[in-house]
């Protein structure tokens, strides 16, 4: 997905998932699939479409059965992303 300004994106998660989570998700290691930034901002999109944004802030903080009960954070960070975006639609449908 392109994005306008990065900055901006990355400035929205930090306010929404806090400067630790987003500070893991940077320092990710580089010889994954993606970038867990991008995919932490796709699955965010998913979830504002469904929740408030406080509710999507704390789905990624909890661990989540569909990701062997881990965050989403700690997920993206071990690459999982198509598996991170099932479970934040999943999530989303059942609570939207």
């Amino acid at each position: 997905m392109y994005r306008d300004d990065p900055l901006d994106d990355e400035e929205e998660l930090r306010a929404i998932l806090g400067n630790e989570a987003v500070e893991a998700l940077v320092g990710a290691r580089d010889d994954l699939a993606g970038d867990p930034v991008e995919v932490a901002l796709d699955t965010l999109r998913v979830l504002q479409g469904w929740v408030e944004d406080d509710a999507a802030g704390r789905w990624f903080h909890r661990p989540q059965g569909r990701l062997d009960d881990r965050t989403p954070v700690v997920a993206l960070v071990d690459g999982e992303f198509d598996e991170v975006l099932d479970a934040a639609r999943a999530w989303a449908a059942a609570n939207g």
